[in-house]
Formats: C-alpha cells, sequence, structure tokens
C-alpha cells in the first residue's frame, strides 16, 4: 500500500509540474517569441539586426499604447498634446520598423511584454497632475533608452539598411525627448 501511494504521489507531482509547464510556456512574452523564431530563421549576423529592429518596435508599441491612454486620461493640455504627438510620430516609426523588418525577414512582437503592460498599469493607477508626472516620466526615460539604442547602432550595426534606420530616425527621438524634458520640467511644481 505504501508503494502504491509513493507511486500515486510521485505521478501526481509529475503531472502538476507538466500541467506548469505547459501553462507557462503557452504565455511567453511576445518579445521572447520574437527573439526565438529569429535566432531559428536567420544566421548570426542577420539575428543581430532583428534584435535591434525588435527592440524598437517592442519600444513602438509601448509608446504608443502608453499615449493612447494618456490621450485619454492626461489632466493637462500640454501633456495631452505630447501624447497626441506620440501617437502620431511613433505610429509612423513602427510603419518604417515593419517594412524594414519584411526586407529582413525579421519577426516582430505581436504585443506588449509583461513588463510594459505592468509599466503602463502603474501609470493608470495614478490620477490628475499625478498621472501626467508618471506617464512624462515614463516617456523621458523610455526615449533616453531609444536614443541610447539608435546612437549604438548608428555606430556599430553591420547591416547597412538598419544603420541607415537608425541615423535617420535618432535625430526625432532626440526631439521628442527634449520636448518631453521641457514638459517634464513645467510640470515638476504643479500638484
Amino acid at each position: 500500500m505504501t508503494t502504491l501511494k509513493k507511486i500515486t504521489g510521485y505521478f501526481t507531482a509529475l503531472s502538476l509540474v507538466l500541467t506548469m509547464t505547459t501553462s507557462c510556456s503557452n504565455e511567453k512574452d511576445p518579445k521572447e517569441v520574437a527573439e526565438e523564431v529569429n535566432e531559428v530563421n536567420l544566421d548570426k549576423n542577420e539575428e543581430k539586426g532583428a534584435e535591434h529592429l525588435v527592440d524598437a518596435y517592442s519600444g513602438n508599441l509601448f509608446e504608443i499604447k502608453a499615449s493612447e491612454n494618456a490621450a485619454l486620461n492626461a489632466s493637462t493640455a500640454e501633456v495631452k498634446k505630447i501624447a497626441t504627438m506620440m501617437l502620431e510620430a511613433h505610429g509612423k516609426m513602427i510603419v518604417d520598423v515593419e517594412k524594414l523588418a519584411a526586407t529582413k525577414a525579421v519577426t516582430l512582437p505581436t504585443d506588449l511584454t509583461d513588463e510594459q503592460r505592468k509599466d503602463i498599469e502603474k501609470i493608470t493607477e495614478k490620477t490628475g497632475i499625478d498621472y501626467d508626472k508618471a506617464y512624462i516620466s515614463k516617456m523621458k526615460d523610455k526615449h533616453e533608452d531609444a536614443l541610447s539604442m539608435l546612437n549604438k547602432i548608428s555606430d556599430k550595426c553591420d547591416d547597412a539598411d538598419i544603420k541607415a534606420w537608425a541615423q535617420k530616425t535618432a535625430p526625432e527621438v532626440s526631439a521628442h525627448l527634449e520636448m518631453i524634458k521641457a514638459t517634464e520640467e513645467n510640470l515638476k511644481d504643479k500638484k
């Protein structure tokens, strides 16, 4: 009887582990899925360029979703104006990345990552001027990261098309960053 309990317990534990593994693997991060597909389908040189496009696409997705929310929920006209500008500009940028990725057979993420969703949720937990400040702060961080990435690609990427795209995009992202910093400064003393 004791052996039967051990065997039953073993199979129950094994079943639980398999169920958990299967359910976790079904909820894979969209960015990771794209990276894995690119790893399989592209050679090492192409894969590095693909990583840049996946990162850029994912960043643009986040900025679009966060800005859609801000366009509806921001309390100041200045932040609503920034959000609307972000929607338009990053909508165009995402199309540019899609076109370039298509020419390189690069798979892009289909949705936000869990981390990006959580970042948006943190912003939306706030209201009024606190919401505006949180949105602008996150946009500043994201644009600083994007500009750093684009400058690195411009300097070091071996793929001429991706390098040219980064060189073309960096000045616009830099201009966005300056507008965001000015807005952040204007919001600093507001309560």
